[in-house]
């Protein structure tokens, strides 16, 4: 018996040491990961804007209408505006619209700029990107900022259908 206690004992003493060294391992690490998640966040808030850019195409072509991605820039959300409703006047201003709700950024990511094809940029206000029901129009480069001034692009090409994220400052529309 006195066997089985002094191993007992030692087991506890070998947990407590364990559980310690944990304990200031993951002290040293966490202020680390910190510094990390503005990275993740930007990457996290790119890839909610790309794979709403992706559906809004795809709803568009599925049901033949056309749909609308409105970013807001002063707020740092954006919505896929719904095409006109059946008993709505097919002219009916985007404004006036019913949209699948507002999707904002995380926290500290920010929509800085939206890049068109015809070299044309917006840095503030309301964007509206059309994407036709054929898939030809929508072209654009959303570049998203975090509080670290780092930076990524979600560039969306309408005609293949494609979106490809790059660091923000090698953003651009080929010129041909």
């Amino acid at each position: 018996m006195t066997r089985q206690a002094t191993t007992a004992g030692f087991t506890m003493i070998e947990l407590i040491v364990v559980v310690t060294i944990l304990g200031l391992l993951a002290s040293v690490v966490a202020p680390r990961l910190d510094g990390l998640s503005p990275k993740y966040r930007l990457r996290s808030g790119a890839r909610t804007v790309g794979q709403n850019i992706s559906w809004a195409r795809s709803l568009g072509g599925g049901v033949g209408e056309e749909y609308v991605i409105q970013y807001d820039l002063a707020q740092n959300s954006f919505t896929i505006v719904l095409p006109p409703q059946e008993d709505e006047d097919p002219e009916l201003e985007i404004d006036m619209r019913q949209t699948m709700g507002i999707l904002t950024l995380p926290d500290g990511i920010e929509i800085s700029k939206i890049m068109h094809p015809d070299g044309g940029s917006d840095a503030y206000g309301i964007v509206d990107i059309t994407l036709d029901e054929y898939g030809t129009t929508g072209s654009h480069i959303v570049i998203l900022t975090n509080e670290n001034n780092q930076s990524i692009a979600v560039h969306f090409e309408a005609i293949i259908g494609s979106i490809q994220y790059k660091p923000g400052d090698e953003a651009e529309f080929p010129r041909w």
